[in-house]
């Protein structure tokens, strides 16, 4: 049997050309926030109390607000400890470096058939022509036999339903609480009243801008919680509704023409 190939590379977060964050300073953010010292948090690091002293000299000088702070008080006078630009730093670290080990373990797992390994990097490089990706948690599953209706609750807060076949939803492997991404093509979307009692997949948002070229309109809804919204309508369809900049407008789409992925 062929020893199976193994992928490994270290990942460094760079800013202007200068190292930024690398595993070892992650680890050493993450035993100050511990330790609450940066003398024990070098020691538990496995670094010298000079080299910990500027690699976090260093993070704090090419951070945008600094990592960390000195706290007073406690049973031996004082510290360090993270700020929540730190805590964050820390965070999206940790989620790229999670991503970057999956990549590396799926080119290793194909490396020996080259036609799937470069199916699969034409894979990750894909891009999509929906204008709209949403990240939300799936809060149901209602499964109809061949199809099953995914309730998506986006970061806004507002609630978007997908209807895709239930073998896709087992390939996947979608469940409640788990991460998506919803796709919506601009195009698809209408716009609606939200009253109005047969209103499915309503989104709701304050208008940021909006430009119009021949019959068509496109406007660019602020859904709130980082989200945007992006819809081509006709200009029949605003006739009779403020489309424009700070106005609120609702836009729907069928559940069926909702796209689902995971990343």
């Amino acid at each position: 049997m062929p020893t199976p190939h193994s992928l490994s590379g270290s990942l460094w977060l760079n800013k202007d050309t200068h190292n930024y964050l690398s595993s070892k300073r992650i680890a050493l953010l993450e035993q100050i926030e511990v330790s609450g010292s940066l003398s024990r948090a070098a020691k538990l690091s496995g670094m010298s109390y000079k080299s910990a002293w500027d690699a976090l000299a260093d993070m704090n000088s090419l951070a945008e607000q600094p990592l960390t702070e000195a706290s007073t008080g406690g049973r031996d006078g004082g510290g360090t400890r993270l700020t929540e630009a730190g805590s964050q730093a820390v965070k999206l670290y940790r989620t790229i470096e999670r991503e970057h080990a999956r990549v590396l373990a799926m080119l290793a797992e194909n490396f020996d058939d080259y036609s799937h390994l470069y199916a699969l990097l034409q894979r990750l490089a894909m891009r999509t022509s929906a204008r709209n990706t949403l990240r939300g948690k799936i809060t149901a599953l209602q499964d109809d036999g061949l199809l099953t209706t995914v309730t998506v609750q986006l970061n806004c807060g507002q609630m978007l339903q997908s209807q895709i076949t239930t073998a896709s939803v087992e390939s996947l492997g979608l469940a409640e609480e788990g991460a998506v991404f919803t796709l919506i093509k601009a195009p698809c979307l209408s716009v609606v009243c939200p009253q109005s009692e047969d209103v499915v997949n309503a989104l709701c948002g304050t208008v940021r801008s909006s430009r119009q070229q021949g019959d068509l309109i496109e406007v660019e809804l602020d859904l709130g919680g980082g989200d945007q919204l992006n819809a081509v309508v006709e200009q029949a369809c605003l006739v009779s509704r403020n489309w424009q900049r700070g106005a609120t407008l609702c836009m729907s789409i069928p559940p069926s023409q909702v796209l689902l992925g995971i990343a």
